[in-house]
C-alpha cells in the first residue's frame, strides 16, 4: 500500500480520502516522518519545500500533516514508538528529535485553544517510555512479555478449538451409529410384526 510513498505524499492523500486511515493504521509508518512533524511545529522552511514539491498550499500542507499525526501516530493501538513518529529501530537521537517537535507542536503558543492538549499525555507517555537506555529496554521488555502472552493466548484458543471440533465430530459419529441402531431395532420390529401377522392369517412370509 505504502511502497514509494513518502509520509507527505501519503498525508496529503490520507486528507482527502479518511476512509484509508484504518488500512494505514495497520501499516509500519512510511519514509519521512520528521518532515510531518517539522510542519506540524511550524518550520517555515520544511512547509516551504513541501509546498514546492507538492504545488499545494500552505495551509494543505499544515492540514495533512496535523490529520496524519492525529490518525496515524496517536491511534489508539499505537506503542511508543509509533506515538513518536518511529520504530524500535530509531537512534535516541531521532526518538528525542520527534519527541522536541511533537511537544513543540502542542506547545500553547502553536494550540492557543487547547484543542490538541489531549495527545499531551501520549507523547509525554511515550518519550518517558524511551527517554534513556534503561526506560528503553525495560518498554522493550514489557512488550515482548506481552507479545509473548498473546502468543501463548492464541495458541490456548487454537487448542480449544480443535479440542471442541474433535468433540464436535466424535459426538456427530456416536449420533450417527445410535441412529443406525435405532433403524436396524425398528426393521427387525417391523420383520417380527409381520411375520406375526402371516402367522395369524396363515400366510406364508
Amino acid at each position: 500500500m505504502m511502497a514509494g510513498r513518502t509520509a507527505l505524499k501519503l498525508a496529503i492523500d490520507l486528507v482527502h480520502v479518511p476512509a484509508q486511515v484504518r488500512l494505514i493504521r495497520s501499516e509500519p509508518l512510511p519514509q519521512g516522518v520528521v518532515v510531518l512533524l517539522r510542519i506540524a511545529a511550524g518550520e517555515a522552511e520544511a512547509e516551504q519545500e513541501a509546498a514546492a514539491t507538492t504545488r499545494r498550499s500552505p495551509e494543505t500542507i499544515r492540514r495533512a500533516a496535523t490529520f496524519f499525526i492525529e490518525q496515524i501516530l496517536f491511534a489508539p493501538e499505537a506503542d511508543s514508538y509509533r506515538v513518536l513518529g518511529a520504530d524500535a529501530a530509531a537512534s535516541a537521537g531521532e526518538l528525542r528529535r520527534n519527541a522536541a517537535l511533537l511537544f513543540k507542536w502542542l506547545h500553547p503558543d502553536r494550540d492557543a485553544h487547547g484543542a490538541r492538549a489531549v495527545f499531551a499525555s501520549r507523547v509525554t507517555g511515550a518519550w518517558n517510555d524511551l527517554k534513556t537506555p534503561e526506560r528503553r529496554a525495560a518498554y522493550e521488555a514489557q512488550r515482548r512479555a506481552a507479545n509473548g502472552n498473546s502468543a501463548r493466548r492464541g495458541a490456548k484458543s487454537a487448542s480449544r478449538s480443535r479440542r471442541k471440533g474433535h468433540l464436535v465430530s466424535v459426538l456427530a459419529r456416536r449420533r450417527a451409529r445410535q441412529r443406525e441402531a435405532w433403524l436396524a431395532y425398528q426393521a427387525g420390529r417391523l420383520g417380527f410384526f409381520r411375520r406375526a401377522l402371516a402367522m395369524l392369517l396363515h400366510r406364508p412370509v
